[in-house]
């Protein structure tokens, strides 16, 4: 026999040998009790070995001397075919698995007694001055336990994958089950909508039918009259004409005479009676149809779309998804993707909007296909108090669906004269401040304050109840040293400015530690002394780099977007900013306070206008510190050194001037940061008077 046949064919042997050797060490008792996928997997499991330790597994060399035939296998084990031709030649004895295991397949009498921690594989001490010269090593049996360590932490990852493969394996039967349901539902639909058009053709077929059955009884009945009325004089014609020409021939002077004056009283009598008939007269029946009729029933009857946008990943943005004015329209755009996390680039999708009043009545609402894949929406509300939006793409909610929407009446500044609301004071204890910086206030209504001096974040409720606090001095995960400011994402987490840590920390809404990012530097990603935070519309962190005269856009991950402004007292250049907020057309609006102006930056960076910058050789702020937006898009700006806050038109012109309500307590305020609560209210943090007023 061919040699290296037989050598191929005692590997084979070899190697159904190994795997009864595992199967009989691992499932002595279970094999019929597992399921053929399972097995199918094991045994998968082990070629794997096999394959990438062939090696290790090696037959030794066969002797010709000792051979004997395999006729017989037990009942109770696979069985391995071979030629007849090959099975004279099989080997009589063959290693134990074991055997194989214990000496290195390159220097065949040396054991295997180390493990090569660079190489990760079994050696022997020729191997150690060899192959692995230089090589990080120990003994097998020191390594043992550690490998098996490993091997658990494998496991268990191989478990979770295990899990998260059988909920995606769940997954997709239901969604197939699903599909058929669709299916189902869809045909049934179609059908559905397929006869009513049919009824309404076969409806407008009788009608059609029965009008032109009428028309034309009515025609007919007209004509017939006409011809009998015709008959009869032509029937009387006829015979006074025979009668005269008879009188004619044979008549004498007398008789003609007489049938004269008959003859001359009939054609009177019929002229008469006789009516000729105009054909100018006749009404032609017509049936008109529109030549696009068979097009438009065809679009009626609608049409199947198979679209790859998904409503999980699609979301929605806009000022009229959180705020609104009673009266006034709330506006809001609807943003397509497909499966793939990419925006659509084309419209088409069936998107439908439900908003429910505080009653739940259906407020009416609008959609405008862009054709891009996004949807601009509108509506109106007539009543104060929360609403709800719900969005749907292809009858499935999107991302964030359904949303909260506070709607008020519009504010009037100037009934602003004092604060509606006092929080704080100074003090260490729950409660109370030491230099509050910067203020937030979440979706409902919670007030977040940044409490410098005291190095944590309060909480309190809407009537300025303490409901939490968490933080405390050090440079650690969770610890902060002196926070500037906080901001609340659409989730609930919060951010924090951790000014003299130089870096930004997010925290669940309990205060617990997610993650942070930044740390002391100048290059790109690292702060200087950061003073204020916000949120984007797709929740990116908005940071003012204070020391670094610069803005840093994030993702919530800590990877960084952009970056906008310099050192500098040109337009588009900044000197130690305070504050950023983005609106919701992507415009950045920086408190440029040592250039005691508001800066606005377009969604690429670039320079568009200021506001507050000097008028007539006057400035209109001076060291601008907090800003925000309130329901009204209008620019709210703490002008810091004149002891008041501004509100701004977004063109820049001034709307309003709150002073006296904000110093009505016989105290000159320092205002720092500034919010806006879903009611309106505007929260400011005066800082020098350790305090928080709500206008």
């Amino acid at each position: 026999m061919d040699q290296s046949k037989l050598s191929d064919l005692n590997d084979e042997i070899l190697k159904r040998r190994f795997y009864n050797c595992m199967m009989n060490s691992f499932l002595p008792d279970k094999i019929s009790q597992t399921p053929a996928a399972l097995l199918n997997g094991y045994f998968a499991e082990i070629v794997t070995i096999n394959t990438t330790n062939s090696k290790f597994l090696r037959s030794p060399p066969v002797h010709h001397s000792h051979h004997r035939k395999f006729h017989k296998h037990s009942k109770d084990h696979a069985i391995y075919h071979v030629q007849d031709q090959f099975l004279e030649d099989i080997p009589e004895e063959q290693p134990e698995v074991t055997s194989m295991l214990g000496s290195c397949p390159d220097h065949q009498k040396e054991k295997l007694k180390y493990f090569c921690e660079t190489c990760d594989e079994p050696i022997c001490l020729d191997c150690t001055v060899t192959e692995h010269r230089k090589h990080r090593f120990s003994y097998l049996r020191d390594v043992y336990h550690k490998q098996k360590h490993s091997m658990a932490s494998l496991l268990g990852q191989g478990k979770t994958q295990m899990e998260n493969t059988r909920k995606s394996l769940n997954e997709i039967k239901n969604m197939l089950f699903k599909l058929h349901e669709e299916r189902t539902s869809m045909e049934k639909a179609i059908q559905k909508h397929t006869q009513i058009l049919i009824a309404t053709l076969q409806q407008q077929e009788d009608k059609l039918l029965n009008e032109l059955n009428s028309a034309f009884k009515t025609k007919e009945s007209s004509l017939r009259k006409e011809k009998q009325h015709f008959e009869l004089i032509l029937e009387r014609l006829s015979g006074s004409c025979q009668f005269t020409e008879g009188a004619i021939k044979i008549g004498n002077e007398l008789e003609i005479l007489v049938i004269q004056k008959h003859l001359k009283r009939r054609l009177n009598e019929i002229s008469n009676t006789r009516r000729d008939y105009n054909t100018k007269n006749y009404r032609n029946i017509y049936f008109f149809h529109d030549e696009n009729s068979v097009e438009t029933t065809r679009k009626a009857l609608g049409h199947v779309l198979v679209s790859d946008t998904c409503s999980d990943l699609s979301t929605a943005n806009g000022d009229g998804l959180s705020k609104a004015h009673v009266g006034t329209p709330a506006e809001f755009v609807v943003k397509a993707k497909g499966f793939d996390n990419q925006p659509k680039t084309r419209g088409g999708d069936l998107v439908t909007i439900d908003v429910r009043s505080p009653n739940k009545a259906t407020v009416r609402s609008e959609i405008v296909d862009r054709g891009d894949g996004s949807y601009a929406v509108g509506f109106t509300p007539s009543l104060n108090g929360e609403h709800e939006v719900g969005i749907a793409i292809h009858h499935q909610p999107i991302k964030g669906s359904p949303f909260k929407v506070m709607v008020t009446n519009p504010r009037i500044y100037s009934n602003v004269t004092r604060p509606t609301l006092c929080i704080g004071g100074l003090g260490e204890v729950k409660g109370k401040f030491k230099l509050p910086c910067g203020v937030a206030v979440d979706s409902e209504g919670k007030i977040l304050v940044a409490d410098c001096h005291n190095n944590r974040v309060q909480i309190f409720d809407p009537q300025g109840k303490f409901l939490k606090s968490f933080g405390n001095q050090g440079d650690k995960n969770g610890q902060l040293n002196h926070p500037t400011d906080v901001a609340v994402d659409r989730h609930g987490n919060i951010i924090v400015c951790d000014k003299d840590n130089h870096r930004v920390q997010r925290f669940t809404k309990d205060g617990v530690f997610i993650n942070k990012f930044g740390g002391y530097g100048e290059t790109q990603g690292k702060f200087k002394r950061p003073w204020g935070v916000s949120l984007g519309n797709e929740d990116e962190i908005i940071v003012t780099d204070r020391r670094n005269s610069r803005v840093q856009i994030f993702k919530e991950d800590g990877s960084l977007l952009r970056v906008l402004g310099c050192h500098g007292h040109a337009q588009g250049q900044l000197d130690h900013p305070y504050h950023a907020i983005m609106d919701a057309n992507g415009q950045i609006f920086i408190t440029d306070s040592n250039n005691h102006a508001v800066k606005v930056f377009d969604s690429n960076g670039n320079f568009v206008r200021a506001i507050g910058a000097e008028e007539n050789g006057q400035s209109m702020l001076k060291y601008p510190t907090g800003i925000a937006f309130d329901m009204d898009n209008h620019v709210i700006v703490s002008d810091q050194y004149n002891h008041r806050v501004q509100v701004f038109n977004e063109d820049g012109s001034l709307k309003a001037t709150l002073a006296s309500g904000l110093n009505g307590l016989a105290q000159k305020c320092y205002p720092k940061g500034v919010a806006v609560s879903p009611g309106g209210y505007i929260v400011v943090a005066d800082s020098d008077n350790h305090r928080v007023i709500v206008l």
